[in-house]
């Protein structure tokens, strides 16, 4: 819940920039938050984060808010609020990371639904450990990513590191017996982390650095820095 009060609170204020619920990209806060891999690849590394708690309309942040909460509730009951957050957030990141290695340099990404595929991911192994019937979390899973491929200006990318991210650390928590278990979840959330900074960096070194100007719009070109 406090995860979609910090999405709604996003909304809200990129929503009174730009004066629309339906049309955000006026919002200076959408500009500079979302996931643009030159503008990162030029120091902005904040973007990583922000643009997980960014969304295109009202209609984009429902449906992932509703997914969200769907898939968010189990999760925490059974892992605990603290390594719920762990997922979230390392989905979060390994999303973007995917985002700056297979995205197109330019163009911006942004929405909760890579952490939320890192979420689908972590269940999909708890569910698997614990014995539970998989059947219907799949066809939620195979829904998803039909519609990732199928429907235009999906980030296939986003979701696909999200869920990979998410799967990882997931079993981390639940596969390891229990009197190695935290050493098993700390280990993985440093490997991950060093393996997502490392290919950051490469990435980064591949872009090069630029720079970038937007108008009222959202609108704006790239130019190299030097």
């Amino acid at each position: 819940m406090v995860l979609i009060g910090i999405n709604l609170a996003f909304f809200v204020v990129t929503a009174v920039q730009a004066r629309s619920v339906m049309e955000l990209r006026p919002s200076s806060l959408y500009v500079h938050g979302g996931l643009i891999p030159a503008e990162v690849a030029s120091g902005e590394y904040w973007r990583l984060i922000t643009a997980g708690f960014l969304h295109e309309h009202l209609i984009h942040l429902a449906t992932n808010m509703i997914s969200l909460f769907i898939l968010g509730m189990p999760l925490e009951r059974i892992l605990g609020r603290g390594r719920f957050v762990t997922i979230y957030l390392m989905s979060l990141l390994g999303s973007s990371v995917s985002v700056m290695l297979f995205s197109p340099e330019f163009i911006i990404t942004i929405g909760a639904s890579g952490a939320i595929y890192g979420l689908m991911g972590a269940l999909v192994v708890t569910f698997r450990k614990l014995g539970f019937d998989l059947r219907q979390l799949l066809v939620v899973v195979a829904l998803n990513v039909y519609i990732t491929f199928s429907v235009a200006g999906i980030s296939w990318q986003g979701h696909l590191g999200g869920f990979v991210v998410g799967a990882i650390i997931g079993a981390a928590m639940v596969y390891p017996p229990q009197r190695v278990r935290r050493e098993w979840l700390f280990g993985s959330v440093i490997g991950v982390s060093i393996v997502l900074v490392a290919l950051l960096i490469i990435r980064d070194a591949q872009i090069g650095e630029w720079y970038c100007t937007y108008d009222a719009f959202g609108g704006g070109g790239c130019v190299p820095a030097h």
